[in-house]
């Protein structure tokens, strides 16, 4: 069915992840961003060398997929593409207006879809004239390696819409899961929680991040700690979606830990700031 052509809204870490993805697989992508980044170009095939290193990309297919990806900061180009994601700023206020925008210019387009990880589906449908050809597509970072994506119906999503965002994410090998909406829906309803208690036990002085960590990962075989992922996610971006989760479920459970709110304070938002539960800064 490949003979449609996907919309990326947001030109940041997720939105460049899914061009690729799309591209990868020989489908036309429309990347725009609310301004031009010069270094795009640059970026993106930077970000398509790694992936060949890592063996998702076939290096000798870098310049076909290129071709394939087209970027621009004129959000009228929405206008021809057949399955838009919706990628910006976890933030209801942008998300709304960029969506709006998106549903107006792009009248027919089968999906318009979000990839937000804790928002309302049926709250952003009420922004776009055509709830019903609306849903949530949650990719997991880093889409090209990550097989899962939730699903995410709307009230008022349509079946026709569901069928199609499924057929799509079929043809690129991922693992779709339908889920109804629900405040965090599956993956961040569990996960969330786990991060937030190892915070709690940091702060506690039960142990330090390494030996927190160090048992996730040799006693329930993750890759990854959960203060670690933490700090991958991004400090801040964990705090919002654990408030999230109390606004929208009322349940103390997910209050979030004391210490998390005063990293973020202080600046300490994980890898991105160099600085989290550890240190990402060089030494001189």
């Amino acid at each position: 069915m490949q003979n449609y052509i996907v919309g990326i809204a947001g030109a940041g870490n997720m939105g460049m992840q899914l061009a690729l993805l799309f591209a990868s697989r020989g489908i036309s992508a429309v990347i725009w961003n609310h301004k031009m980044q010069p270094g795009f170009a640059n970026d993106f095939n930077r970000l398509a060398i790694i992936q060949s290193r890592l063996g998702l990309v076939n290096k000798e297919q870098i310049g076909a997929i290129t071709e394939c990806i087209r970027y621009t900061n004129d959000i009228t180009s929405m206008a021809g593409c057949d399955f838009i994601i919706e990628a910006v700023k976890e933030d209801k206020q942008v998300k709304s207006a960029v969506l709006k925008q998106i549903d107006s210019i792009a009248t027919d387009a089968k999906v318009i879809a979000t990839n937000t990880s804790m928002l309302s589906i049926t709250e952003l449908a009420s922004f776009t004239e055509k709830p019903g050809r609306f849903l949530g597509v949650h990719f997991f970072n880093p889409p090209m390696s990550m097989k899962l994506v939730e699903v995410i119906k709307g009230e008022l999503t349509s079946d026709e819409s569901l069928a199609f965002v499924l057929q799509v994410l079929g043809e690129i090998n991922k693992h779709p899961v339908v889920i109804p909406e629900t405040p965090g829906f599956i993956v961040n309803r569990l996960l969330f929680p786990m991060i937030n208690e190892a915070v709690f036990l940091l702060s506690e002085g039960i142990a330090d991040a390494k030996t927190i960590d160090s048992c996730m990962r040799q006693g329930a075989n993750h890759p990854m700690g959960p203060l670690e992922l933490a700090d991958l996610i991004g400090l801040d971006i964990c705090l919002s979606i654990l408030e999230t989760l109390v606004e929208e479920t009322g349940d103390g459970k997910y209050r979030p830990a004391p210490l998390l709110k005063k990293y973020v304070r202080a600046g300490k938002l994980g890898k991105k700031a160099g600085i989290g539960f550890y240190s990402y800064r060089k030494r001189s």
